[in-house]
This record gives structure tokens, C-alpha cells and sequence, in this order.
């Protein structure tokens, strides 16, 4: 019985195009649907699922008429929490899934217009997971029919464990190692010499493994009853290793835990690389106005619980228009990125930098003891501008104007600490520029 991934988009070229690429790698083992509203595929699910038939992915666009991607995602979840929900959105719009992966148990999103070779690798990866998550629960309910006979059954047990992906790892009501199989052995980098019989070493082998506050929060785990977990581990190493964690029973008597392991760590790194990309600009590599807007409230609200003064300031490059007229944007852009490397030398550690937009910068200054320490800071951002730049080949002057606000005198929340900056920074330009007020 194939079962079936279903695509959703008003806008019906957009739509068959994915429904091609998505037919063209998965169409042998899977069918196609294609739902031209958020409506038409909710009747689509319904009809599938009368008729018994599976759908493991549904992958909507975000921003729709009719029903937008979030209420369609957020609806399905609540009928279907099994199915595994991708969402495509606009870069300008990635920060705003937030509500669905939370309310509609969001699996990834992707954005638009999508990579190809992105796009499929997460329906695989997709395809995957809910395949494995099928399996692991007839391997679970398996798992708790077999308990009673488990010391008589142990090689029948083992080859069942051998035939899943995960890592598995089955402990007795005292936590002692009963059974691991060879997943299991390749995911903790056991040696290969690793039997059975002296399995008592592998909970010290993984603990060993691991940080030091994951390696304290997974003894505890092993001592705790009744408890249903699923986390990450990191390891020393750098790897990140998914674990659940399932206790068993046998007529309401706890009989053993069983734990299985996932190796996560590509799939983390991509997701790292994706949220950062979100919160930093492509050119400058600054974090963007998105993350200094965070980055902002923290500083305020640290400040108010510890009564302390903290800054901000507004600065842009003065005529910088005039520099990708003359020269053309390729210098701008270059001009950009070596500003940007001037002004962060200029700051000290605890301070942060972004780029706001076009040439104009933003400055978080916690721990501000007195207002000279603001304008030393100033003089420092200034001076260090002074210099020529020296850019393909043209020799540029440039300089920068600067507006500052102070918490709490300026104003006790971001929006009036902005916007105090603001007038601060217009006020220099009306003055006569480089300087700052």
C-alpha cells in the first residue's frame, strides 16, 4: 500500500512544480497529491485516511489566502499528530513560523524560493523518521510482550533489535545492561571486542562519553520510575546523540527500561546553520535586526534588575549613497563588510553590533557605569573610521555619525531607547555629521 505526500499552494504553478520534483525522487514509492487550498487539503486528508491509506509528510506553503500555512498545520495536528508537517516560507517571513512549530508541531521549515537538493533531502529525511517512529512503536509494543519471556528469548529478541536503524538498549529493573544491539555499539563507538556478556561496562562507556552536566542528567534519568523522556545528549566530541527513554511493565509492576539512540548531529549542524543564517546578515555576518531587537530587551531587562545603566546607539555611514553612485555597489558592499570589522574592534567584549539596515548600524553597551563611558566609546568608534579605506583599488574617506540613547534616562523599554537614538542621530546629521550626539 503506497502511501501518499501531499503539497499545498494557491498558487497552482508554484504547486506543480513541487509536485514534479517531489514526483520525479519519490513517486515509485509514494503518490502525489496536490491541494490547491488549505481546505481542499483537509477534505484530501479525510478522504485518504477513510480509505486506510498512510500520509506520512504534508508540505504547505506559508502565506496563502484562504486558509494560511499556520491554521492548516495547527488544524492537521490537531486530526493527524502522527503526520509529519513541512512548511515553505519566505525568508522575510522565517521568523514567523514560531506559532505552528510549537501549536502544529512544525517538522522543518524550508525557504522559499527553495534548493532543490534541500527540498528532497528533508522529505527523506522526513520519509525517514516517520517510518522509524512506525517501527519503534511495533518494536516497543514487541518489546513489552516479550519481557516475560526475556531471559529464554534473548536471541529471538536480539535479531528483532539488529533489524531497526535506532540504537536500542534494554535494562532490567535494577538498571543493569540486559541487551544492546549493534546500532547501539556503533553509535557509542564501542570496541568491537563489546559482548553481552560484559555489557555492565556500556552505561559507564556512555556516561564517560558525554559533557559533564548531560552525563549527570542521564545517571539520573536511570534512576528515575515511571518516566517517559526523549532528549539530546552532547558528546565531548561535538556529537549530538537523541535518546527516548521508556520504562516497561508487566501487571503494573515496573520489569525494565528501554532506551533507544539516534544519531543528530548532521541534522542539528543543519539546523544551527539555518537559525543562524535567520538572526545574522549574509554580507556583514552581523547579527541582523531581528536578533538585536532580542538582544535588546535581555539588556534592558538585565539592566532593571540590577539598576544599572546600559546604552544604545544608532550609526550610519554619512553620504554613503554617494559611494555606490561614484564606485558602484561592489565597493559599497566591500565597504560594508571592512566597517563593519573597524567598529567591532572598537567595542569590548560584552558589547554587541549589528547591521540595522542599509548603511546604518546598531549598538547594545551593557554595563555602562557613567555617561563618559559611552562617549569614550563614541570617540573610539569614530577615530577608528579615520583611517583611508582602500578598496579596489579607490581610496575612500569615511566617515560616521552617531546617535545614543541611555537606560533608564532615555527611556525604560526599546521601542523609546530606539527611537531616542533616533533623534539623536538625526540631530548630528543636521549638525554638520561625523560626531555624536
Amino acid at each position: 500500500m503506497k502511501g501518499v505526500i501531499i503539497c499545498v499552494d494557491d498558487q497552482l504553478e508554484i504547486l506543480q512544480i513541487l509536485g514534479r520534483q517531489l514526483k520525479r525522487n519519490f513517486g515509485k514509492e509514494y503518490d502525489i497529491e496536490l491541494a490547491k487550498s488549505g481546505a481542499e487539503a483537509l477534505s484530501l486528508c479525510a478522504e485518504l485516511t477513510a480509505e486506510s491509506l498512510p500520509i506520512p509528510v504534508v508540505i504547505s506553503d506559508h502565506n496563502m489566502e484562504e486558509m494560511d500555512g499556520d491554521t492548516l498545520l495547527v488544524e492537521l495536528h490537531k486530526l493527524y499528530p502522527k503526520m509529519l508537517k513541512i512548511m515553505l516560507t519566505g525568508q522575510a517571513d522565517a521568523h514567523s513560523v514560531g506559532n505552528v512549530v510549537n501549536a502544529g508541531a512544525l517538522y522543518r521549515y524550508i525557504s522559499k524560493p527553495w534548493d532543490k537538493d534541500d527540498l528532497i533531502l528533508t522529505v527523506t529525511e522526513a520519509l525517514r523518521s516517520f517510518a522509524q517512529e512506525q517501527k519503534l512503536a511495533e518494536q516497543n509494543a514487541l518489546l513489552k510482550e516479550m519481557n516475560a519471556r526475556l531471559e529464554s528469548s534473548l536471541s529471538l529478541l536480539l535479531s528483532t533489535l539488529e533489524a531497526t536503524a535506532n540504537g536500542i538498549l534494554v535494562l532490567d529493573s535494577c538498571g543493569k545492561e540486559v541487551i544492546f544491539n549493534q546500532k547501539c555499539a556503533e553509535i557509542w563507538e564501542l570496541d568491537g571486542s563489546t559482548a553481552i556478556s560484559d555489557s555492565h561496562k556500556l552505561i559507564d562507556l556512555i556516561l564517560a562519553a558525554l559533557i559533564k552536566a548531560d552525563a549527570d542528567s542521564f545517571q539520573a534519568l536511570l534512576m528515575q520510575k515511571n518516566m517517559k523522556l526523549r532528549d539530546l545528549l552532547i558528546l565531548k566530541n561535538g556529537r549530538v546523540i537523541e535518546y527516548y527513554s521508556q520504562h516497561q511493565k508487566l501487571s503494573g509492576k515496573i520489569v525494565g527500561q528501554v532506551l533507544t539512540f539516534r544519531d543528530v548531529t548532521r541534522e542539528k549542524q543543519k539546523q544551527a546553520t539555518i537559525e543562524y543564517q535567520a538572526l545574522h546578515d549574509s554580507l556583514t555576518n552581523l547579527p541582523n535586526r531581528a536578533l538585536f531587537d532580542r538582544k535588546l530587551s535581555e539588556a534592558i531587562a538585565h539592566a532593571a534588575k540590577r539598576s544599572e545603566i546600559m546604552g544604545v546607539m544608532f550609526l550610519d555611514l554619512d553620504r554613503f549613497k554617494q559611494v555606490n553612485d561614484t564606485f558602484g555597489h561592489s565597493v559599497g558592499d566591500l565597504l560594508l563588510q571592512t566597517v563593519s570589522q573597524r567598529l567591532a574592534v572598537c567595542l569590548r567584549e560584552v558589547d554587541l553590533i549589528a547591521r540595522w539596515g542599509g548603511d546604518e548600524f546598531g549598538i547594545i553597551l551593557p554595563q555602562i557605569h557613567c555617561r563618559e563611558d559611552v562617549i569614550e566609546i563614541a570617540d573610539r568608534l569614530i577615530k577608528g573610521m579615520q583611517p583611508e579605506f582602500i578598496l579596489e583599488g579607490h581610496h575612500l574617506n569615511v566617515t560616521t555619525s552617531i546617535g545614543i540613547a541611555l537606560y533608564p534616562h532615555d527611556g525604560l523599554d526599546s521601542s523609546t531607547l530606539l527611537q531616542s537614538a533616533d533623534t539623536a542621530l538625526y540631530q548630528v546629521k543636521r549638525a554638520g555629521r561625523n560626531n555624536y550626539c
